[in-house]
């Protein structure tokens, strides 16, 4: 029997007959007054104070815990709590213990599989084959690594270490949350080993007493040596490997036997977190572990302070090629070890301890029809087909070499409207090399990244009728002078809008970057997934940006969704073996621009795949609707093709894994756009649908030479009228240069001259950004009933060289730059008005002057009449001269008037 903390404790059946209330003359334990006072006690005897009901509620609850502690029910309660808790412990709880006996010989079970987004098989996620070492062929400091990491009293425990949980506790006490752990090499042993038993992500006091359980029943039945063999054999230590053996294969090449100082403190690095310290996609994190390992070591007298100088200075070094059999023989090797690497993150060991059902993303069909059009398109260049080769063909790869040297490539492909990855290929060989280029390889984009910048023009109220310049430009910062050129090398002088994008002039997109600001183009590159550095200079026009096809495609969607962006998805849902789901990731999406630029971009991005740098696409018999723009780098390095449909958005890279330039006449249009067409041309239901037009966007007629809005019935001066796409409130001004039916040179000269002086009244506007309103923009619409595919005018031309001010609607300052410019039209004009009588009658004569030569005319004859039809052909001429004459100097009459009047008003 317990004692009782202030006196000795009375026999159960003397406490029985104990009365309820205190004795009158007992002193109170608790203060040491008397609970209360005899009746015959005079006032002057009282006590001071009267703490009567205090004592006597003390004496009640002493009197209960007497008899709770004397009560022979409390006393077998707890006994049979007890002899049920030795129970428990001894047989692990009512499932009993996992069968340690059992430990040396376990083999994982079956491997999780992989499903397309039909539902059919692609793959499993199977381990590395386990491959089991002995210890005594371990050299030392493979063991003393691990030991020196994961549990420094290794041999002096028995499977707990008390000293480092009450350490753990303390550490967690002050921190406020769990920041170390106390788990020994024999508790992860047990954990790894039953996790059908021991679940590492519950994290409940039971988990951890069946670990210490086990741990315990390890410790009592094996050597320590056996049990650091078995956890060298049985750990994890990522990518799919097993065992100390499968990780050295994988991670260097080699058996555990003959692994360094410093690989085998990589090695002793992982266990922790593989997939968060994985070398190969975190060396930087990998390397600042390795060297805790060894510094540890150092601490702990395992290695001298020479062998850790050594090993800390090496480099981290790992193969690049996985080992991993079964994700090589994978329909998308690159694409299953993503999701490999997408579960070993969220789900840990679990996608190799269980047997789960992940269903995917891919397409199996789109899949192979990129990885076969991709690989015959790199087969053709190394065959010449762009000119000599600048590398070595794939059949001359060296298999014992760590890099390729030969021509890659990658492609990715998703669904505009979810994200989900329908096909990724991120090379030519997943032998030769598993590094994944559609993901991880980073490499500038060229003219790929322009769309951007004329999406943030559209988005600050520029139009695509507007008028940008294409003439040499050059731009100095300090000491330092850029002068950007065209690919082709040459200028085109004034360009409007649209056909610089359609034709990738470079010039003019710099200029536009300029106007338009880099804080504005890098806010919407950002906004729709570009992570690279972005040049705060105007630079950034040329794609000095860095992307991965997969970002890139990405970055695309928002153009291909009309404004919104979405995040790529490789996995729909994990399911465990009875098809409950674990993980279901959510379809992300994000809106970028306004539906109405996202548009007006689609229908140029159009263009450039119809008449444009992007038309092999077409040449390779894709013909359905498509949007796209190409890219190439300096002494064309990688070339691009990024490309849509309205359900499909997929980007083509092509270049070398050490960049250099890939051959002549290799570019983004004429080696990666036809890889993107030939992969549309096969893609069956992601090639179809329609965009539909959103309610913001307006589509007018416009005067080629102004850019201007043409008024109903009005015709331009000179050449046919465009069809142009704003977005509603930034259209340009209206303008009428003639009216229907008045196409005579005096009916086009008496309508310039009426603009001359209207455009004294026209309000400024800001340059080139057609920010004005216009209130009968509507009835210019497309009729209620039209079709809302935009029927495109395949020649636009551009406009002739006018003074900006008058195209931007500015107010009249001065003559045009070249006077000549005007005037010359206009005596097009009247030498197009030749008489028809004239005309006809000198075509006549020379046609029959041929005739009567082919019959047989004599020389002499024919001599004659052609000199008759010179002398009536220079006569017109001269008819034609002089009038000419007169218009050019009324003209100019009428010019010099107009100044002199424009200066006096002014």
């Amino acid at each position: 029997m317990p004692e009782h903390p202030n006196d000795a404790v009375p026999l159960p059946d003397e406490a029985a007959g104990q009365p309820d209330e205190p004795a009158a003359a007992a002193p109170s334990a608790a203060n040491g007054e008397a609970a209360f006072a005899p009746e015959d006690a005079s006032p002057g005897d009282a006590p001071p104070a009267a703490p009567v009901d205090v004592g006597a509620q003390h004496g009640k609850w002493h009197a209960r815990l007497h008899r709770t502690v004397t009560s022979r029910a409390v006393w077998a309660t707890l006994a049979a709590g007890l002899a049920g808790g030795g129970l428990a412990w001894h047989r692990c709880g009512l499932a009993g213990c996992p069968s340690v006996a059992r430990l040396a010989s376990y083999q994982p079970g079956g491997a999780s599989v992989l499903l397309d987004r039909d539902g059919a098989v692609i793959g499993d996620l199977a381990p590395v084959r386990r491959q089991m070492i002995p210890l005594e062929r371990l050299p030392a400091h493979v063991a003393e690594a691990f030991i020196a990491v994961e549990d420094q009293r290794f041999r002096s425990h028995r499977g707990v270490d008390w000293r480092r949980v009450a350490g753990a506790a303390l550490a967690n006490l002050r921190a406020g949350r769990t920041v170390q752990g106390s788990s020994t090499i024999t508790m992860q042993l047990a954990r790894n080993v039953f996790q059908d038993r021991i679940r590492a992500n519950e994290r409940t006091l039971r988990r951890k007493l069946l670990e210490v359980r086990v741990a315990r029943e390890i410790e009592r039945r094996f050597a320590k040596d056996d049990i650091l063999e078995m956890y060298l054999n049985h750990i994890y230590f990522g990518a799919g490997a097993y065992g100390i053996e499968a990780a050295s294969h994988q991670y260097f090449g080699r058996s555990a036997a003959d692994l360094t100082l410093e690989q085998a403190a990589l090695l002793a690095a992982l266990p922790k977190a593989p997939s968060h310290y994985d070398p190969r996609r975190f060396a930087k994190r990998a390397r600042e572990r390795r060297d805790l390992v060894v510094a540890l070591m150092l601490a702990q007298d395992r290695i001298s302070t020479s062998q850790a100088s050594r090993a800390s200075a090496s480099a981290v070094r790992v193969r690049a090629a996985s080992n991993n059999t079964s994700t090589q023989r994978a329909t998308a090797p690159w694409f299953v070890a993503h999701v490999r690497a997408l579960l070993e993150d969220r789900l840990g060991e679990d996608v190799y301890a269980r047997r789960l059902r992940i269903h995917t993303t891919l397409d199996r069909r789109l899949q192979l029809a990129t990885e076969e059009e991709l690989e015959r398109q790199i087969r053709a260049v190394e065959q010449g087909a762009f000119g000599p080769p600048a590398g070595p063909a794939m059949s001359r790869h060296d298999v014992t070499a760590t890099q390729t040297r030969y021509l890659q490539g990658a492609a990715v492909l998703l669904d505009a409207s979810t994200g989900d990855v329908l096909a990724l290929v991120g090379g030519r060989n997943a032998a030769h090399s598993s590094f994944n280029r559609a993901v991880a390889a980073r490499r500038q984009v060229g003219s790929a990244f322009k769309p951007f910048v004329f999406a943030a023009a559209l988005r600050r109220g520029w139009s695509p009728a507007a008028v940008l310049d294409d003439s040499p430009f050059r731009l100095v910062s300090g000491r330092q002078t850029w002068e950007p050129a065209n690919f082709d090398g040459a200028f085109v002088g004034p360009v409007t809008f649209r056909e610089a994008l359609v034709h990738s002039r470079n010039v003019p997109t710099v200029r536009l970057v300029e106007d338009v600001g880099v804080g504005h183009v890098a806010k919407l590159a950002r906004d729709a997934g570009l992570r690279g550095k972005i040049r705060d200079a105007p630079v950034i026009a040329l794609g000095v940006t860095k992307s991965s096809p997969l970002e890139l495609a990405a970055a695309y969607s928002a153009f291909a969704g009309q404004g919104d962006a979405v995040t790529p998805r490789f996995i729909v849902r994990v399911e465990d073996e009875n098809g409950d789901v674990l993980w279901a990731p959510d379809v992300e999406r994000r809106t970028v621009m306004d539906p109405g630029i996202a548009y007006i971009m689609t229908d140029m991005m159009g263009d450039a795949v119809d008449r444009g740098t992007g038309r092999a696409v077409r040449s390779v018999g894709y013909h359905g609707r498509a949007a796209g723009k190409t890219g190439t780098t300096n002494e064309g390095a990688d070339v691009w093709f990024v490309g849509y449909t309205p359900r499909m958005v997929g980007s083509v890279w092509i270049g070398f894994d050490q960049p250099h330039a890939i051959a002549p006449r290799a570019t983004g249009g004429s080696v990666a756009a036809p890889v993107w067409g030939r992969i549309a041309r096969r893609a069956g239901r992601w090639a179809g649908g329609e965009w539909n037009t959103p309610d913001q966007v307006v589509r007018l007629a416009i005067d080629p030479t102004s850019g201007l809005a043409l008024e109903q019935g009005c015709i331009p001066r000179h050449g046919d009228a465009t069809e142009e796409l704003f977005v509603r409130g930034s259209e340009p001004r209206l303008t009428c240069p003639a009216r229907v039916g008045g196409r005579s040179w005096l009916g086009r000269a008496i309508a310039w001259i009426g603009d001359l002086f209207e455009s004294e009244e026209r309000p400024a506007a800001e340059p080139r950004r057609y920010a004005e309103g216009n209130e009968r923009g509507d009835r210019l619409q497309r009729p209620r009933g039209a079709s809302e595919e935009p029927s495109r005018v395949r020649e636009r031309r551009a406009p002739l060289p006018v003074e900006p001010g008058w195209r931007d609607g500015q107010d009249w300052r001065g003559l045009p730059r070249d006077r000549a410019d005007w005037i010359e039209e206009l005596i097009d004009d009247v030498a197009d008005d030749l008489p028809d009588r004239e005309a006809a009658l000198l075509d006549w004569v020379e046609d029959l002057a041929d005739r009567l030569e082919d019959a047989g005319l004599s020389e002499r004859d024919g001599r004659r009449m052609r000199e008759w039809a010179d002398r009536m052909r220079s006569s017109s001429e001269a008819r034609q001269e002089a009038r000419e004459d007169a218009v050019r100097r009324m003209l100019e009459r009428l010019a010099d008037q107009l100044q002199d009047r424009r200066i006096a008003v002014r």
